[in-house]
């Protein structure tokens, strides 16, 4: 028994010296032949068949470790780069880093993904990871939010528009054009964000994201406000759309941001109110009291709510008592 196991510790010895060689096999050094994928375990361990490699990531993948199974999805790309699970893994390698919270290496294996096959076969797969990668650089969750406002701005409008360029027909085109809206309006590029948006219900009319895209144009023509070109059929589209939305969202049954919409059109209002009020202090300077006093009840009749139906209300006591 002995000489059992100082034989064992010879060959084990024998076997982390450099250069040595495996009598078995072609591989020269114990280093290359774990890499190899024959060593049962390490860092840097892969299985021996491209089948056990996607098997052993799913594991991890089902017990929530994303992490591990990011990695091992990689090396699955890597070492079987011929392998016609290949593609799948990087897409699915993605998918976990992004699960994980690590954007960077999620946007390296979509990077390298676009890299080695120009006509991906996974596209709604790879469209749903970029999708939630570019809305995480936007919203600035995880990892995305480590980064400066304006960076994480720059590399998800990236990001939505090769998803968008890339397949126009396909299944997440209207989210990208959503995003790239997105990204715009906050960047206080409300006019760009009103094309997209608008640009997204032209091209996708049965898109689901309809209702919010109709109440972002009301509240992107609501935001640029002051501006020469402003006028008041800005304001009634303003309403329109948010009416619209809506309207939308109730027959979709669409998740809408209610109290965001009613606070547009609070806003709507002080601006028609405030555009009344003006035109009847112009009546006034000019002694035209009839048609000043129209306008000040218009004012109490179509926008109540209004910080201006107060205003007016006192005008109108004034006027009666000349």
């Amino acid at each position: 028994m002995k000489h059992e196991f100082l034989s064992f510790c010879r060959v084990a010895v024998f076997l982390t010296i450099p250069g040595a060689c495996v009598l078995a096999g072609t591989v020269e050094t114990a280093g290359e032949w774990a890499n190899e994928g024959n060593w049962p375990r390490g860092p840097q361990a892969v299985e021996n068949t491209p089948e056990k490699q996607v098997a052993k990531a799913k594991r991890f993948q089902e017990i929530g470790d994303t992490r591990q199974a990011a990695e091992h999805y990689r090396r699955l790309a890597d070492v079987y780069s011929e392998s016609d699970l290949a593609e799948e893994g990087l897409v699915l390698s993605a998918r976990n880093y992004l699960a994980a919270g690590d954007y960077s290496k999620c946007r390296d294996q979509l990077t390298e993904l676009r890299r080695r096959y120009a006509n991906p076969s996974f596209l709604d797969s790879i469209g749903a990871v970029e999708i939630a990668l570019g809305r995480g650089f936007l919203e600035g969750k995880g990892e995305g939010g480590t980064y400066r406002l304006r960076s994480r701005l720059r590399k998800a409008d990236v990001i939505f528009k090769r998803q968008f360029d890339q397949d126009p027909e396909g299944r997440w085109a209207d989210d990208a054009l959503f995003g790239l809206g997105q990204v715009a309006e906050a960047m206080g590029d409300f006019d760009n964000a009103i094309k997209k948006y608008k640009e997204l219900l032209e091209k996708y009319p049965r898109s689901e994201l309809r209702a919010e895209a109709e109440g972002h144009i009301a509240s992107c023509i609501n935001m640029r406000e002051p501006q020469p070109e402003y006028t008041e059929s800005e304001t009634e589209e303003a309403r329109r759309r948010i009416q619209q939305a809506k309207d939308e969202a109730l027959s979709e049954d669409v998740d809408l941001d209610l109290v965001a919409l009613e606070e547009n059109e609070k806003l709507l209002s002080e601006r028609q109110a405030r555009k009344r009020f003006e035109q009847a202090h112009f009546y006034l300077k000019n002694a035209r009291f009839r048609a000043a006093e129209v306008y000040f009840e218009l004012i109490k009749v179509r926008f109540p709510q209004s910080t201006w139906a107060e205003k007016s209300t006192l005008e109108l006591e004034k006027l009666r008592r000349r």
